[in-house]
């Protein structure tokens, strides 16, 4: 699970508190009778609030956001797919440099103040201040956006455990959500997948000897077609596949009473299997309460619970 987020704020928002930081620095009174000096000291306090609320905004995005390269895997093919992993490292980066930048205008502006000699140099010192400062922040809008839409985005994705998982695929409507509360302890908790209508179910269950515990998902149904051809949901599922699972349960509905041939339900194991090849796979076919076929794949029942215990078996044997 990824630590908590910051709350970003948009560029109009970060200028807005600036703004406020660097009023309230006049209410303080300068016990200075000199006006030239008075009005350098109010101005560098003026300077010192605007920037160190921008400075300290845009260290939030910089240091706040989760590193893109440590991220898990589950989380980073996340982003690829929403919004791309290069196009939000391109924004990171420039609020980086938007960050440095005004690091430097602040220093370059206390300076050129401690030589100011007139009233307007120091009232414009400041302007010049607020004006970079202000255009920086709305050059990178856009790039606040993005990052902001990503902290969302991750805040929004099921918590996915790190520990052993496995991952119930097939086509749907083959029972994996049925299979799902078979073989887990409690009810499964219901997560939504953002930007879909879809949902990812986890549950857990425990080995009974020392307390292990696995989690179970039930992912999106995968589509037999070429992994260029899937949508965005279906890449979800394939991500969920390449980054969580320990162990594939792979089911079969041999009655096709699901909607699909038994042949294209073979073709997706077969490209399941291709494209997975370093993670086991256990495949079962559901619905024997119904059609028991002479196959090599253990029968289940997730409607009477036929095999079910068999399977547990067999899932623990695979994980240990």
């Amino acid at each position: 699970m990824l630590a908590k987020l910051p709350n970003f704020r948009s560029s109009q928002d970060i200028l807005d508190k600036a703004f406020r930081k660097a009023k309230d620095t006049l209410r303080k009174k300068i016990p200075e009778k000199d006006r030239l000096r008075r009005q350098r000291i109010s101005t560098e306090r003026r300077i010192q609030a605007f920037t160190d609320t921008i400075i300290s905004e845009l260290e939030k995005y910089t240091r706040g956001f989760p590193s893109i390269d440590r991220m898990p895997g589950f989380y980073r093919e996340m982003i690829e797919i929403k919004m791309g992993v290069q196009n939000l490292k391109k924004s990171l980066g420039s609020i980086s440099w938007a960050h440095r930048l005004c690091k430097r205008i602040r220093r370059e502006a206390l300076r050129d103040l401690k030589d100011a000699r007139s009233l307007e140099e120091i009232t414009s010192i400041r302007k010049r201040v607020y004006g970079r400062i202000s255009s920086i922040l709305e050059q990178i809008d856009p790039h606040l956006k993005v990052v902001k839409e990503a902290c969302t985005f991750l805040e929004s994705l099921p918590f996915i455990e790190d520990v052993p998982t496995i991952v119930i695929a097939g086509y749907p409507n083959v029972g994996k959500s049925s299979l799902l509360r078979c073989l887990s302890r409690a009810k499964p908790e219901i997560a939504h997948y953002p930007f879909t209508t879809k949902e990812i179910h986890l549950g857990h269950m425990e080995r009974e000897a020392d307390g292990t515990r696995y989690q179970v998902i039930d992912t999106p149904g995968l589509l037999d077609r070429p992994l260029s051809d899937r949508n965005k949901i279906e890449l979800q599922a394939v991500a969920a596949l390449k980054h969580l699972a320990d162990l594939i349960i792979f089911i079969l509905d041999p009655t096709e009473t699901c909607g699909y041939r038994l042949e294209e339900q073979m073709n997706l194991l077969k490209s399941i299997r291709e494209e997975f090849s370093s993670i086991p796979v256990i495949v079962v076919e559901n619905k024997a309460d119904v059609l028991k076929r002479r196959s090599p794949y253990l029968k289940i029942s997730c409607k009477t619970g036929y095999g079910i215990d068999k399977l547990k078996k067999r899932i623990l044997e695979n994980l240990s």
